[in-house]
């Protein structure tokens, strides 16, 4: 392979990481996860966190009797 090509695959696998977990923060998901499936697979990775939904974190109120 060229060298141009493999830059190119190096910077997607970098931002991969970045859209990745910034996603999962925002889906409140697992951030290093995300992460690394964006530097593995950035192309799927993004495609797959982008059709996501949140995950519902439900706050326990124990004060009600």
């Amino acid at each position: 392979m060229e060298p141009g090509v493999i830059i190119i695959f190096l910077i997607l696998r970098i931002v991969g990481i970045f859209v990745c977990s910034a996603k999962a923060k925002e889906l409140n998901r697992s951030t290093a996860t995300w992460g690394t499936l964006g530097f593995i697979s950035p192309i799927i990775a993004m495609i797959w966190i982008h059709c996501l939904k949140p995950v519902t974190i439900w706050e326990q109120n124990s004060e009600i009797k």
